[in-house]
C-alpha cells in the first residue's frame, strides 16, 4: 500500500543500489574536501560544542592529526562500500565534528560543516540501530538499511531548511520580508570584510552599485528575495516523493547559487547536500540515457533505396 503524499515524514523513496552507492560516494567524497588538511589552532579561548566537554586541541599535533586524517580516508572507502558503516560513519563524523567544534571555539562561529555533520551523525544512528538484525547486519547491511539511512538524511536536510526559515522570521518577529533592503548594509560589509581580509579594493558593479540599487527599490527587492524565504519555510514538501524532492532541491540550489552571486556568501557543502539527497544527479543521467535512448529505438529505421 503507497504511503500518502501527507505523510511525508514516513515517504521513502525506494532508490536502487546503484543510487544509494553513487550517493554514498560522493558523501564520502564531500567529506573528505571539508576534512581540513591541517588544524592551526593550538588553544579553544571560547568553547564551543564538544569542546565545553574535552580539550580538543590536540588536533593540532601535525603527526597525530595526519593519522587520524589517514582513517578518515579509509574509513570513507569501507562507507562507500557500504561496509561497516556503524564504526567506518562513526568515526568520520566524530572527526569531522570534533573539527568543527574546535574551529567554533576561536571565539567566532560558522557554519560550513554543520549540516554535513548532521547528515552523518544521523545516518550513523540509522545504522547503529540494524543491531537486531546480527552481526552481519553491522557489517553489511541490507538495502533496507541504507534506504532508510538516505531517507534520514533528507529528513535532517528539509528540517534545517525549515528551521532557517523559521529563525528567520522569530528573530525578526514576522518583519523579515520587510526589512528586505536592509540587506544593503549586509553587501557592504561583506564586501569591506573581503577588502580587509585581501586588501583588493571592492570596485565591481557587486560592491559599489547593487546595495544603492537594493535601498532604492524596496519592493523589487523583497519580490526578488522572498522567495528563497518560502522554499525554506516549504522545504518539507521535498519529501513527499522523488519529483517533488528535485524540484525543491533545484529550488534550493537557485537560491544559494543566487545568494553566493549577489553576497557572496558561499554555501558549498549544502549544495552538494542538495544535490546528492534531494537532486539526484546520477539518477537523473540515468534518466536522460534512457529517455534518450527509447526515443531512439522508437524513431523510424530509414530504409535505403536504390535512388
Amino acid at each position: 500500500m503507497r504511503t500518502p503524499w501527507y505523510k511525508f515524514s514516513e515517504v521513502t523513496v525506494a532508490h536502487q543500489g546503484w543510487e544509494l552507492w553513487l550517493m554514498r560516494a560522493i558523501f564520502s567524497w564531500l567529506l573528505w574536501r571539508l576534512l581540513p588538511v591541517d588544524i592551526p589552532y593550538v588553544h579553544q579561548p571560547v568553547p564551543n560544542g564538544l569542546g565545553l566537554l574535552f580539550n580538543l586541541t590536540f588536533l593540532a599535533d601535525g603527526g597525530l592529526y595526519a593519522v587520524l586524517r589517514m582513517i578518515f580516508g579509509l574509513a570513507l572507502l569501507l562507507f562507500t562500500a557500504g561496509l561497516v558503516p556503524s564504526l567506518s560513519l562513526g568515526y568520520t563524523a566524530l572527526l569531522l565534528t570534533m573539527v568543527g567544534a574546535l574551529e567554533n571555539s576561536q571565539g567566532a562561529i560558522g557554519h560550513h560543516l554543520q549540516l554535513a555533520c548532521l547528515v552523518a551523525l544521523t545516518q550513523w544512528c540509522v545504522y547503529c540501530t540494524g543491531w537486531q538484525g546480527g552481526v552481519k547486519a553491522l557489517l553489511r547491511p541490507a538495502l533496507d538499511r541504507h534506504l532508510l539511512a538516505t531517507h534520514w538524511a533528507k529528513l535532517v536536510i528539509v528540517a534545517s531548511y525549515v528551521t532557517s526559515a523559521c529563525v528567520k522570521l522569530i528573530a525578526s518577529e514576522g518583519r523579515w520580508i520587510g526589512q528586505l533592503p536592509d540587506i544593503s548594509l549586509q553587501l557592504i560589509k561583506t564586501h569591506a570584510n573581503v577588502y580587509y581580509d585581501t586588501l583588493w579594493p571592492q570596485t565591481g558593479w557587486m560592491a559599489t552599485e547593487l546595495p544603492q540599487f537594493i535601498a532604492n527599490h524596496p519592493h523589487l527587492t523583497r519580490i526578488f528575495f522572498t522567495p528563497g524565504l518560502l522554499l525554506e519555510l516549504f522545504a518539507f514538501i521535498a519529501l513527499t516523493g522523488r519529483r517533488a524532492g528535485m524540484i525543491w532541491g533545484a529550488g534550493l540550489l537557485a537560491m544559494h547559487l543566487l545568494v553566493r552571486w549577489v553576497m557572496n556568501l558561499s554555501f558549498s557543502s549544502h549544495e552538494w547536500l542538495l544535490t546528492i539527497y534531494l537532486i539526484n544527479v546520477p539518477f537523473l543521467c540515468w534518466w536522460g540515457y534512457t529517455w534518450l535512448r527509447q526515443r531512439m529505438l522508437a524513431s523510424p529505421v530509414a530504409v535505403p533505396t536504390d535512388k
